[in-house]
């Protein structure tokens, strides 16, 4: 054997040694309390219905929205009052309606048009102000909402292209929206 591999068998065999002989290297550590105590809760963001909605024309007059027959040039108000439970240290939220709301009830041209005009003129009040901002309390608080759907008039090309169109509102809804 010669001098080198010798050499190299004794470097290998004093690394071994200095591991321990299994491989392994320990380190000296040690632990201090950080001292907290307690713990962490989660907060919580849910809506519930104080009171029914219902839905009024421009002239005041209640609306069953089942069997009403839009034309342009009408307004719709849905009105309600909803209780948002926001609970957590800086939780702040907006409030809205949900994207399919207002959906074509058929793929067809004229739902897909007349679904387009309302939902573009689709207006969305909170408590009066179309600022649509909450912020958490802890406890319930009952906020006035106001969403109000247009069918503008004055444009006979897309008047008539949503004629006999029908929508759906069965997945209209309302919602909170953590920022």
């Amino acid at each position: 054997m010669n001098k080198l591999a010798k050499s190299s068998i004794a470097v290998t065999a004093g690394i071994a040694l200095l591991m321990g002989g299994a491989g392994s290297l320990a380190f000296w550590n040690d632990t201090i309390d950080a001292g907290t105590t307690g713990s962490i809760s989660a907060g919580t963001l849910s809506l519930s219905n104080a009171t029914a909605g219902s839905w009024t024309d421009q002239n005041g007059n209640a609306l069953d929205i089942a069997s009403f027959r839009a034309v342009p040039g009408d307004v719709l108000t849905y009105t309600t009052t909803i209780d948002v439970t926001a609970i957590g240290d800086n939780l702040t939220g907006t409030i809205g309606i949900g994207t399919a709301s207002i959906a074509p009830a058929t793929a067809g041209a004229a739902d897909t048009e007349l679904a387009a005009l309302l939902t573009e003129s689709a207006t969305f009040t909170v408590n009066g102000s179309a600022v649509n901002t909450f912020t958490a309390t802890g406890t319930p608080q009952p906020v006035d909402v106001t969403v109000t759907i247009s069918w503008p008039s004055g444009n006979p090309a897309t008047d008539n292209l949503a004629k006999l169109g029908s929508v759906s509102l069965a997945d209209f809804a309302i919602t909170a929206t953590q920022a």
